[in-house]
């Protein structure tokens, strides 16, 4: 979800060519570009088609991502980490556009019918 919420608004600035993504993470990174079936799968693909988008868009384009563990206890990381934990805003997918919760609403209809 990080990672789609950072990138996502930086592809879209025609002046940005070059896109380094610091993360604690790199499986999450990884999922980006995998095609197995995973709960948070419309996230995923949603993302892989914007990066898509990016890096054909112009030859310059590139995106970098960097391993950077949270026991490095970098003050950046940290920064970010207490940022987001401080933030109010709404997830741009909530829950709702996952595939485990669409399995679980189909459920329970079936469940009430």
């Amino acid at each position: 979800m990080a990672i789609h919420t950072g990138l996502i608004p930086v592809m879209e600035i025609d002046s940005v060519h070059d896109i380094t993504v610091i993360t604690d993470s790199i499986a999450a990174a990884k999922k980006i570009l995998e095609s197995k079936v995973d709960p948070l799968q419309n996230m995923f693909i949603l993302l892989a088609s914007a990066i898509k988008m990016f890096l054909s868009k112009d030859g310059r384009n590139k995106i970098r991502f960097w391993y950077c563990p949270s026991k490095a206890e970098w003050p950046r990381h940290k920064l970010v980490d207490d940022q987001v934990k401080a933030s109010s805003c709404a997830p741009t997918f909530p829950s709702k556009e996952s595939h485990l919760f669409s399995r679980k609403k189909e459920c329970d209809n079936i469940l009430c019918e």
